[in-house]
């Protein structure tokens, strides 16, 4: 069968960018996380994960992070360690050291380019819920019992935006909400 021009010209839709927007749109709309407490935040001792290149911006400086977060580390279940330093030798992780991972990183790219003043990060714990039940307590692992997460707070207007490394990590969703 031929094509007319006109359907030669048809763009066709990637079939991923279909699937990332539905799923960012099922999580951002569906799910909310609650914080329970905060962890410490580590300081990154390595040079080499010190470095950073791009923007001032801070939307740019947690994507790179994020990046640079699943580049070094590998998901796992089991239990791993939770300071970023001995997370860049074992590469593996759970969702505490991902935060763990991000948070320090962000954190130092803040002090670096001098916006300390201007945003904070927190490691944050909490709880997921979805359609406003904690969803934490149907599962009987130790492992379901709470999830870390990473929120970068301006000082001054008080914008916050919270986002789950692992999350990203898996399915690049880059943003989720507090309840």
């Amino acid at each position: 069968m031929l094509l007319s021009d006109n359907e030669k010209n048809v763009d066709i839709v990637n079939p991923y960018f279909c699937w990332n927007f539905r799923a960012k749109f099922f999580v951002q709309y569906f799910f909310r996380y609650k914080v329970i407490k905060q962890r410490e935040i580590y300081i990154l001792k390595n040079e080499k994960y010190i470095e950073h290149n791009g923007s001032s911006n801070i939307e740019d400086i947690i994507k790179e992070n994020f990046n640079k977060t699943g580049s070094v580390l590998s998901f796992s279940f089991d239990s791993c360690a939770n300071d970023p330093n001995i997370l860049i030798k074992t590469k593996k992780a759970n969702c505490i050291g991902y935060s763990a991972f991000l948070a320090a990183s962000i954190k130092n790219r803040l002090a670096v380019l001098g916006l300390d003043d201007k945003w904070e990060v927190s490691h944050e714990v909490g709880e997921i819920y979805f359609l406003n039940e904690n969803i934490n307590k149907y599962f009987t692992s130790k492992f379901f019992k709470d999830h870390d997460f990473v929120v970068v707070r301006n000082k001054k207007t008080k914008e916050s935006i919270a986002v789950d490394p692992a999350l990203y990590d898996y399915l690049r969703i880059d943003k989720i909400v507090l309840k």
